[in-house]
């Protein structure tokens, strides 16, 4: 129990200092941002901002997001290019080929904010193409990719957030907002939000309340489905690693690359359609996560993390009590003596195969319980589900892959992963499994006579009467 309260004190002090790192991230962000969008100065008399001009800005961030959660360093590359072309007139202003990409992309609503950016720079733009190939390359092979699954990717998905939600937060940091400017002028015509952020209470009109809606709503969409989509693309990513078979893992990276570069094409040429084709992916997102996430866990805690654990901590023994245990389970079973996890190797009960389930033994229980976000538990008696199977023997299964409790018809079948190998000897005493490699011997044995019964007979089938 002490253990326990120290492993839970030490869970929060991570917490808080990830949340610090993550305020500090999102400060640095959207600092210049607002220094960048207040640096300009109106040449005329501003107009009115139309709803539909933030429908149209909106729906293009939601794109972009969408975007940046298929490839979030590459999209954060093309957009920092894509905004050096916008600050063309700044950069080179000389470049008569410049200004006039420059002019055609200030007709686009969303990448007219892009420049304001302080990525939107030529030198950024470097840098980030040469982050997102690298990336590119890192992912390309199945085994750095199960490195940088833990590392870079976690990185690479929180940046890939925070440009997406800081572009949609960007026209309400300032009391002014662009819009077309003048083929070869930048910033050259300037609008006014009726509202702001730092407005006094007595200058807010209510013309301005639908873009903040608006806003919000986008904001909150954009929160759901990049964490959905993204999730879904990384989750992906792990199964297509685990695959044996070599390559793969490249070839999903240039099957990767080429949705994405369609992506950016739409949102440049057909913006309409972009959001159509985004919309599409988010609620196909929003379907496959929990489908890709139960199944893509699977594989990292079998096949994964064993690789990484003999790699990085070969001599150290594994708890039999495991640290990242739901805090329901912990309340539930305060003394718990065990708790591994296991896996539903085909369909079980309401189970879907592959589903996580947790075998705890707390004094006198020995239960196998599938966690639920929202709902109770769903506890089975290792008892009961012996019975269910009428007393059928258990085996416990020692594969190159990973260790298998099942039984001789497979109608019971749970899968752990090869690091609990030192623990078998106490697992079967504990559940009460026999060693199955005798059994797998006859299987083997029995196989071998029935082929040489069968050669026989087709033999003596052969022979003339």
């Amino acid at each position: 129990m002490e253990e326990n309260g120290m492993s839970l004190d030490l869970k929060k002090t991570h917490m808080k200092r990830a949340l610090g790192v993550l305020a500090a991230l999102m400060c640095v962000a959207l600092i210049p941002m607002v220094s960048l969008a207040a640096g300009f100065t109106p040449l005329h008399e501003p107009e009115t901002v139309t709803f539909a001009t933030d429908l149209a800005f909106y729906a293009g961030a939601f794109s972009t997001a969408v975007t940046a959660s298929i490839n979030p360093s590459a999209t954060m590359a093309v957009l920092a290019i894509l905004g050096s072309f916008e600050n063309a007139a700044i950069y080179s202003p000389d470049s008569v080929t410049l200004c006039n990409i420059a002019d055609f992309l200030n007709g686009i609503p969303i990448i007219r904010e892009v420049g304001k950016l302080p990525i939107a720079n030529p030198y950024a733009a470097v840098f980030l193409t040469f982050i997102a190939v690298a990336l590119i390359v890192v992912h390309s092979f199945a085994e750095s990719k199960m490195v940088s699954e833990e590392t870079i990717d976690k990185l690479d998905k929180l940046i890939g957030y925070i440009c997406t939600v800081s572009i949609t937060l960007l026209p309400f940091v300032t009391t002014e907002a662009l819009e077309a400017d003048p083929p070869g002028v930048k910033g050259g015509a300037l609008i006014s939000h009726t509202v702001t952020l730092f407005a006094d209470s007595d200058k807010v009109t209510i013309s301005g309340w639908p873009s903040y809606v608006l806003a919000g709503i986008t904001i909150i969409a954009i929160t759901i489905f990049y964490y959905c989509t993204y999730t879904c693309m990384d989750n992906w990513e792990v199964i297509v690693a685990a695959i044996p078979v070599k390559g793969t893992s490249l070839i999903w990276q240039i099957i990767k690359a080429f949705l994405h570069m369609i992506l950016l094409i739409l949102q440049i040429f057909a913006p309409v359609v972009s959001f159509i084709v985004s919309i599409h992916l988010a609620i196909a997102g929003l379907i496959l996560f929990r489908i890709l996430k139960r199944v893509s866990q699977y594989y990292k805690d079998v096949y994964i993390y064993t690789v990484l654990r003999k790699i990085f901590k070969r001599n150290e023994r594994i708890p039999r009590v495991e640290k990242h245990i739901p805090r329901k389970l912990k309340k539930l079973y305060p003394t718990m003596e065990l708790a591994m996890s296991v896996y539903t190797f085909h369909g079980y009960a309401r189970l879907a195969k592959r589903s996580r389930i947790w075998l705890i033994k707390d004094g006198d229980k020995l239960d196998l319980i599938y966690n639920r976000l929202i709902r109770k538990p769903y506890i089975i008696s290792w008892n009961e589900l012996l019975e269910k199977h009428d007393g059928k023997p258990v085996y416990m299964e020692q594969c190159a892959r990973f260790l298998r409790i099942r039984t001789e018809d497979r109608k019971l079948e749970l899968v752990m992963s090869t690091r609990y190998k030192p623990d078998v000897p106490f697992l079967s005493e504990m559940l009460g499994l026999k060693d199955y490699e005798p059994v797998k011997q006859e299987i083997k044995e029995t196989k071998k006579l029935n082929r040489k019964l069968r050669r026989k007979n087709k033999k003596a089938a052969a022979e003339p009467v």
